[in-house]
């Protein structure tokens, strides 16, 4: 009879024991299914409002389909120069302006860009505005996001192009 009872209290203990990590295997599931849902929320690329934001800042000159003006404005679609720069020096080029010689697609254009981006845009809209450019306009998978912005902002403005 000694034996049987501690036989139950121990596959009782064993129970508990298992309920316990089972409640915290569902605790630990639903905190990272929660974690990816917000990461994803938080991070999702809006591509329309993305869309408004370029054309809105950018289209001026380099026009709605990205295409620039040939000798007068680079284009930003199917642009050798998006595709093979780092984001960091587009963004500062974004916030600041450039000017120099630049080399897109084979051609020169020498001139200033001025910068167009609004003042009053927060960095995940200025943000949005390149990535835009890099998945819509190059197609090319690239996050970009408002702490880039920010670290572009702490670099300051780019030296001229040679």
């Amino acid at each position: 009879m000694q034996k049987r009872y501690s036989k139950n209290i121990e596959n009782q203990l064993l129970l508990n024991k298992l309920q316990q990590n089972r409640f915290f295997l569902v605790v630990l599931v639903l905190v990272v299914f929660c974690f990816t849902v917000s990461l994803y929320v938080s991070f999702s690329y809006d591509k329309e409002k993305a869309k408004k934001l370029y054309v809105e800042q950018c289209s001026k000159c380099h026009r709605k389909d990205g295409r620039g003006i040939k000798g007068v404005y680079p284009p930003l679609k199917n642009s050798d120069y998006v595709q093979n720069g780092d984001k960091i020096e587009l963004l500062r080029g974004m916030l600041f302006g450039r000017s120099g010689k630049i080399i897109v697609n084979g051609e020169v254009y020498y001139g200033v860009m001025t910068t167009e981006v609004d003042k009053n845009l927060k960095d995940d809209e200025i943000a949005m505005i390149l990535e835009y450019v890099y998945r819509e306009l190059n197609g090319i998978d690239m996050k970009v996001t408002a702490e880039d912005v920010v670290r572009a902002r702490k670099l300051g403005k780019l030296p001229p192009h040679k």
